[in-house]
């Protein structure tokens, strides 16, 4: 059950007294995610991971328990003015002192204004469309919620250091009620320019204080690694892991009882877009400004290059495909070295170490244990006055103690799922209808990996509640197995495929619910 609590609370700010006073002007809400294994406080004014008091850890993994994982997240926004040269950078969550420079609702509303909300699946779901046209209608997971906030008003910005960008945030978060990604939790934030004028030379990202337990003082034990690009091979098959940050522990946490401390990760999944008419920049054959073009595939591309990745989302609805700006910066810091400024913020985020001004954009050496702090970002780009751009993550968690060697692997598995639900389940909720008998022929199955040496795992989705079968065919048309006979609800449904006793070859996967048959070939490995 989702709780809520509304406050009024003034938050001391470590070395930036001033604003404290301010800050006890806006209203605070809160509310916890909490339909998975996941428990995360989400805010209508940019922190996440952060409890209803303001001051203590947010983030707590399995829900129920006391094991936090995060004591502080949130966005951080970037750019240059291109009048004065200064670097401006709003934040969602600073780590060093808790600062916070977005103000719920719209530019130009008070904080107090009624729709300045959080909105969530079930309680009050969706926003009012009159109001805020821009909010989703549409749910996409089992619990999604939805609030907007803006940087506009000086008032709530760092004294001294910074001042409004004129930018607006719609914020979005996904949870899944389904096994393979109930140790997950999805965040998109699309930023609007509000400000009347170009953005110039603009970072995007997602800061956090990931606390494993408790990090005071002599408990400050955390480790961090990041991870640019990584190949696993995990029992025979390879998952590929990109743009991830992660931090666990090495020894047990104490409390009562102690426990064994997992790892949490963040996975960049969506950066901006990085589309230049007249250029090709992901070298697949289309030029940039035809990516998103149904009318350019449908006339000029023939059925097969429609679906590069065969995820049933055809490319020009699949973000997933378009050129994107990608990882400008995967940067680690503590406590005693944190930016603090906004010179210092940006040029983090621009891949630099802000202490010594060396360009060093990837952290992904474990340092030694300590209160780690570590941000992701993407960048630069341009943002015209009105336009939108957007940011996609996750965040992870799994058990790796007593498992696994290393926390990596382990994050590696739980990534593997991320990705897909990004890559795939996230756009069959949506309501698609542009070429329905495209989208029907094409994701109802995949089977992930393919091919495939131990287990394979088959997903499919249903438009509605239906008797299944799924079967396991050789190419001599024989059955080798029935991997499910049942009844499923309307929804997207995974099934364990065991291949371990069949020997190397080709085979048919074959899929019928109702009146609806479709057969994905699948190749087995020694």
């Amino acid at each position: 059950m989702k709780r809520y609590m509304i406050i009024i609370c003034t938050i001391a700010v470590i070395g930036f007294g001033a604003a404290k006073d301010v800050m006890s002007l806006r209203d605070w809400q809160i509310v916890r995610h909490d339909t998975n294994r996941v428990e995360m406080c989400v805010s209508n004014y940019g922190t996440f991971g952060q409890d209803e008091t303001g001051y203590n850890a947010g983030c707590w993994w399995p829900a129920g328990t006391d094991h936090n994982y995060i004591y502080g997240a949130g966005i951080w926004f970037g750019t240059v003015d291109m009048l004065t040269s200064d670097t401006l950078v709003t934040i969602g969550y600073g780590p060093h002192g808790g600062e916070v420079e977005f103000a719920p609702g719209l530019a130009g509303w008070p904080p107090t204004h009624p729709a300045a909300i959080i909105y969530i699946n079930p309680e009050n779901w969706p926003a009012p469309p009159d109001t805020l046209p821009m909010a989703p209608q549409e749910l996409v997971s089992h619990e999604d919620s939805w609030c907007c906030f803006n940087d506009c008003d000086s008032i709530y910005h760092i004294p001294g250091d910074t001042r409004p960008i004129g930018i607006e945030v719609y914020q979005t978060v996904y949870a899944w009620d389904i096994q393979c990604v109930e140790d997950i939790i999805f965040f998109t934030y699309d930023v609007k320019n509000v400000s009347g004028s170009i953005l110039n030379d603009c970072y995007f990202g997602v800061c956090t204080d990931c606390d494993i337990g408790n990090e005071a003082g002599v408990c400050s034990n955390d480790r961090y690694g990041g991870i640019v690009y990584r190949e696993y091979v995990i029992d025979g098959d390879t998952i590929i892991v990109d743009n991830v940050a992660y931090q666990w522990q090495e020894v047990e946490e104490p409390g009562t009882p102690p426990w064994l401390p997992g790892t949490i990760g963040f996975d960049l999944l969506q950066t901006p877009f990085d589309l230049v008419e007249g250029m090709d920049k992901d070298g697949d054959g289309i030029l940039d400004q035809y990516e998103r073009d149904s009318v350019y595939y449908v006339i000029n591309l023939p059925a097969s290059m429609w679906d590069a990745d065969n995820d049933g989302v055809p490319d020009w609805r699949d973000p997933s495909q378009w050129p994107q700006v990608g990882l400008s910066a995967l940067k680690q810091f503590t406590l005693q070295l944190d930016p603090v400024t906004d010179a210092q913020r940006y040029l983090t985020m621009a891949g630099y170490n802000f202490n010594t001004g060396q360009y060093e954009p990837y952290d992904t050496i474990p340092p030694d244990p300590d209160d780690q702090r570590f941000l992701l970002a993407s960048g630069p780009f341009d943002l015209e006055p009105d336009s939108i751009v957007t940011l996609v993550f996750a965040v992870m968690f799994a058990d790796w103690m007593n498992i696994y060697v290393r926390p990596d692997t382990a994050i590696a598995l739980i990534d593997k799922w991320a990705e897909d639900y990004y890559n795939m389940f996230w756009y069959l909720y949506t309501g698609i209808e542009e070429n329905r008998e495209f989208r029907i022929s094409n994701c109802e199955m995949r089977i992930l990996p393919n091919p495939v040496s131990n287990n394979g795992v088959v997903s499919f989705f249903l438009p509605a509640a239906a008797s299944v079968s799924l079967k396991l065919y050789n190419t001599l048309g024989q059955l080798v197995e029935t991997v499910f006979d049942g009844f499923k609800t309307a929804g997207v449904h995974e099934s364990i495929l065991n291949t371990g006793g069949l020997p190397q070859g080709t085979y048919f996967l074959r899929l019928e619910a109702g009146d609806f048959k479709v057969s994905r070939s699948i190749i087995i490995l020694r």
